[in-house]
């Protein structure tokens, strides 16, 4: 995915403007007398115009999916389910251990990407040309403490190598994406130094240059795709689907997440550019073709009027998607809370037969049941529960060593993993929404229609004192 930002946006059109601007043919006497120069201020207008909604459109497309990503918690390897998006850090491991070495640095890696240029002649200017472009890959999976799943690369859209993928492989969407690892960048060198690259005999003299990117094993990522089965094995596998991109990151989910809002002051700059756009645009038009002052200022009224009111209504459209961001996030907790009051009878039938525990058990979840089924229930946690369901399993090993109990207790830990999650989530969204309704320009538009801000969660679940080990 294009990260948007602002020095992005601002040069590149700048350049087109400047290119405008100062744009001559041989021999011109009137490249710069006031009339081209009004017409090239109406094209300038339009480059404007043209590339902000460009931009902001590319800006907000890329929002959508951060969103996506930023929403769901992270998940273990094992929590992952066919047909459900995974969000999830773990360890790049080969399968079976088979590796590839990269052609220029021999290094081992589950992918590398290859790229060899020449210097050639095109026109009157010289540039480099890709005569070599080699992408390969071996299957491979994530590991973290509680299992591994398979990745799946096949349609991979861009490895953020600046340069351009050829699998051969159908792309359902052009977001998928995997950053890889610069082992050799730009490395030059003579023909007779090295002649020969992936079979390619080089008969004509020049200059060359190599690069190389891979993917290497052990390897720490963030992971984010589509949960399918393996049509093959049957085996859950990662991978890209028309809803949703795979992304494979070094970086942590949140820092991933935080480089597609470095654009954000796009939404704002967006309607200030066009309607500064239009008015040079209509006086440049007024000066070539003289529209009278009353017909100039009802066109900048009108025109400009319409600018703006387009711009309170994005405005308005986005405090109204971060309130249903917060309520989605809100209704995820009641889901993950419904689903901890429905493991409370597995409880019980796991601690039948241990006739010693059992009734300090029961009085326990019987505490739970009085927290959780009830509505007010999403402010409330059942962590201090486990933790003395925990220590009743400490003082009676034959309850501790149980599989089911064990593997209940995970996937109790894991409830409360997600619900804290959404907490917490909800609680940055309805901070955002109440920062934005209170700030201008949203100001303008929450405070003549009443948009009240919305309430935090105050009370979140705590795992920390709940160890994994003890699962």
């Amino acid at each position: 995915m294009k990260r948007i930002t602002l020095p992005l946006v601002v040069a590149a059109i700048g350049f087109m403007c400047l290119f405008i601007l100062i744009a001559t043919t041989k021999h011109c006497e009137t490249c710069f007398s006031p009339k081209t120069m009004a017409l090239k201020l109406i094209g300038c207008g339009a480059v404007v115009i043209l590339g902000m909604a460009a931009f902001r459109r590319a800006y907000l497309e890329n929002e959508k999916i951060a969103l996506g990503i930023e929403s769901l918690p992270l998940l273990d390897t094992d929590e992952a389910a066919a047909g459900v998006p995974f969000a999830g850090h773990g360890t790049i491991e080969a399968e079976n251990g088979n590796l590839l070495n990269s052609p220029y640095t021999n290094t081992p890696c589950v992918y590398y990407h290859s790229v060899l240029e020449k210097y050639v002649k095109e026109g009157k200017h010289y540039t480099w040309r890709v005569i070599e472009n080699n992408v390969m890959f071996v299957p491979f999976h994530v590991t973290d403490e509680r299992g591994s799943i398979d990745v799946d690369l096949a349609n991979m859209d861009d490895d953020l190598s600046g340069h351009a993928l050829d699998t051969g492989y159908d792309r359902k969407q052009e977001k998928s994406e995997i950053q890889v690892l610069p082992v050799l960048k730009e490395s030059e060198f003579l023909e007779e130094d090295v002649p020969k690259f992936f079979g390619l005999k080089v008969r004509n003299p020049g200059r060359f240059r190599k690069s190389e990117f891979v993917l290497k094993p052990q390897t720490k990522i963030f992971i984010y795709g589509m949960v399918e089965k393996n049509a093959d094995d049957g085996e859950l596998i990662v991978r890209e689907n028309k809803e949703c991109p795979l992304i494979i990151s070094t970086k942590t989910r949140d820092e991933y997440v935080k480089d597609f809002y470095k654009a954000d002051i796009l939404i704002y700059m967006f309607p200030v550019m066009m309607a500064a756009s239009f008015t040079m645009m209509l006086y440049a038009a007024d000066y070539l073709l003289p529209l009278g002052s009353l017909l100039l200022t009802l066109s900048l009224i009108l025109g400009n009027s319409i600018i703006f009111a387009g711009a309170a209504f994005s405005l308005y459209n986005r405090l109204i998607a971060l309130k249903h961001r917060a309520l989605s996030a809100q209704s995820d907790i009641e889901v993950e809370l419904q689903r901890r009051a429905d493991l409370i009878p597995n409880l019980v039938e796991t601690v039948k037969g241990y006739s010693v525990q059992e009734k300090e058990v029961q009085t326990i979840i019987a505490a739970i049941r009085s927290g959780i089924i009830h509505s007010k229930a999403v402010r409330g946690s059942s962590v201090p529960v486990l933790r003395e369901i925990l220590a009743i399993a400490e003082k009676y090993p034959s309850l501790k060593a149980s599989d089911n109990f064990l593997k209940l207790m995970r996937v109790l830990a894991d409830t409360e993993n997600r619900i804290a999650y959404s907490r917490e989530f909800y609680n940055r969204t309805v901070q955002r929404f109440n920062t934005l309704c209170g700030q201008f320009p949203y100001l303008l538009v929450s405070y003549p229609l009443k948009i009240k801000s919305m309430e935090f969660i105050a009370i979140g679940a705590d795992v920390s004192g709940v160890p994994e080990a003890a699962f």
